[in-house]
């Protein structure tokens, strides 16, 4: 499996960022990062900090604010390029699920859909 198979939209590798692309545009980036902390999606009090462990996130560029960590868990520290390789088709694919049903219209926030 590829993370392109069957889909409307392709990857473009920027760096150690990947960028969906579609009808020409750039619609969705998808990244690896440490530890982070930012507003939690659905908090009760408005403004709660909530803290998001190491992974790979999916950010929609019309919506730079907002970064959805995405399932596939992060490579250990100091793993080998070929096991960030394929932890990185599996984001890949993740989040091309999630931009397929935003392209569709059944999804509207992050890759599950929420946000």
């Amino acid at each position: 499996m590829t993370a392109q198979s069957n889909q409307s939209h392709t990857w473009v590798r920027i760096g150690t960022t990947y960028a969906a692309v579609v009808t020409g545009k750039i619609a969705a980036l998808v990244y690896h990062a440490g530890v982070q902390r930012g507003e939690q999606a659905g908090a009760r009090d408005e403004g709660e900090q909530a803290e998001a462990g190491p992974g790979w996130y999916l950010v929609w560029v019309n919506e730079p604010h907002r970064h959805y960590q995405l399932a596939e868990p992060a490579p250990p520290a100091g793993a080998p390029a070929a096991e960030l390789d394929k932890s990185a088709l599996v984001a890949l694919a993740q989040a091309g699920d999630a931009i397929e049903a935003r392209l569709a219209g059944g999804g509207s926030g992050g890759p599950n859909g929420s946000g």
